[in-house]
């Protein structure tokens, strides 16, 4: 009996991260951008004005992510996680009371806190200390819900703001975070498997205790893949920005409201797939088809967001749902390619701290360009070309891997690799 436990509950903080992710990304963050058109015709904002609360929230989450694996081993994930959960609901909720532009991006600091440990880094450092097989399958799960929570409550708070308003739709966005994500996070979620007297998914009884082997890297070396991992990461992350902007995006092509919500949803429903579908290719087929893979949604995705036609556009989100699942797949896996062990919270964590900077800024940067020209077409080529190098940088990252991982398999001491 207490090993078939410990053989479920993997799967139970599995479940636990599918339902932080959806009420936190899926809920909160993914829906942002339905109240950015209300919110500023209804206010007399500009579109970049209140794009530019995510570009906060962005910033101030990268001031806690450098620290996100120190404070997850160091404090109980219950209290930490649970608290970032309340302040996230908080914030949302308060937004129903707004008036002035200020009073967001205060929130927004408070709120980018939160997602720190929320959203970008605890989820798979958590998952990595539970799945030791099938990471990728668990990582693609956990994250889908984000995709499925984001269509759901896209179409449902659309309704929530056409019938009520968009200060009934804060509250039930605020609501329906909380009573997602708390329960999880005060009673299934944990830090490791040897916090609930548990051993990691596929580690057999043989090999449990024995540690992780690191690659042995030298500081420069380190230095230059930490960078290259960066820019990698934030290509995709900036590339995700479109997503809040797509309402907006669909409005300057003359489509009502409705079809931008649609438009979301559809991106969020093949997001949610490619989540998954991207986990399980890497099991099977490793991280390079996965990226070959996610670029071959991308490409096509944003040649088609330059046409008009309603099947067109949505052709297109469905795509780009797909291929934007390479933001959050290939980061963690990629990076615990490099940094193992202990050595990976915290390089992970750093890692999407300047990626998260990237992103944050994206936004922003996307409303700018459309409030400067009125359309989005400058926007859409930006991303195509940081989709190729997305491809580029990734592919280098792989053959770096596999020359180093050559290099110390037969013990030659190289000006890459340094005993210790």
């Amino acid at each position: 009996m207490r090993d078939r436990r410990s053989s479920l509950r993997p799967w139970l903080v599995l479940l636990g991260c599918c339902m932080m992710q959806g009420g936190s990304l899926g809920v909160v963050m993914n829906t942002m951008g339905l109240f950015f058109t209300v919110v500023s015709r209804d206010l007399g904002f500009s579109v970049g004005g209140i794009s530019a609360y995510k570009t906060i929230a962005g910033l101030s989450s990268c001031i806690l992510m450098p620290f996100v694996g120190r404070v997850l081993y160091r404090y109980d994930t219950r209290f930490t996680l649970s608290g970032c959960a309340l302040v996230m609901a908080a914030c949302t909720g308060l937004m129903a009371t707004f008036h002035a532009l200020w009073q967001w991006y205060f929130a927004a600091f408070l709120l980018g806190v939160a997602s720190a440990m929320l959203l970008q880094a605890s989820e798979p450092i958590i998952l990595a200390n539970w799945f030791h097989e099938r990471l990728g399958f668990a990582i693609g799960l956990s994250a889908a819900f984000s995709g499925l929570m984001g269509m759901v409550c896209n179409l449902g708070f659309e309704r929530v703001i056409a019938w009520w308003g968009w200060r009934a739709g804060y509250c039930v966005t605020a609501a329906v975070c909380l009573v997602m994500i708390l329960p999880m996070t005060l009673f299934v979620i944990r830090l490791t498997p040897e916090m609930a007297g548990c051993r990691p998914y596929g580690v057999r009884r043989e090999r449990a205790g024995r540690p992780e082997c690191e690659l042995a890297l030298s500081r420069r070396v380190q230095g230059i893949l930490f960078l290259l991992l960066c820019l990698a990461a934030g290509c995709m992350m900036f590339c995700v920005g479109f997503s809040a902007q797509i309402v907006t995006f669909a409005a300057s092509k003359g489509k009502s409201l409705a079809m931008g919500a649609f438009l979301v949803s559809s991106s969020m429903l093949s997001n949610a797939g490619g989540k998954i579908l991207l986990g399980t290719i890497n099991d099977k087929s490793g991280l390079k088809w996965t990226c070959a893979a996610g670029v071959a949604f991308g490409i096509p995705a944003f040649l088609l967001l330059l046409g008009t036609a309603d099947w067109v556009l949505t052709a297109g989100c469905l795509l780009y749902g797909a291929a934007m699942s390479l933001s959050v797949i290939t980061p963690p896996l990629l990076t615990r390619k490099f940094f193992r062990g202990a050595a990976y919270p915290m390089a992970f964590s750093r890692v999407m701290m300047l990626s998260t900077l990237i992103s944050s800024v994206s936004t922003g940067v996307l409303g700018w360009m459309y409030d400067r020209s009125g359309s989005y077409d400058s926007a859409v080529l930006l991303c195509l070309c940081l989709c190729v190098g997305f491809l580029l940088l990734c592919g280098g990252l792989l053959a770096i891997y596999h020359r180093l991982t050559r290099e110390q398999r037969h013990g030659k001491l190289t000006n890459l690799i340094v005993r210790r």
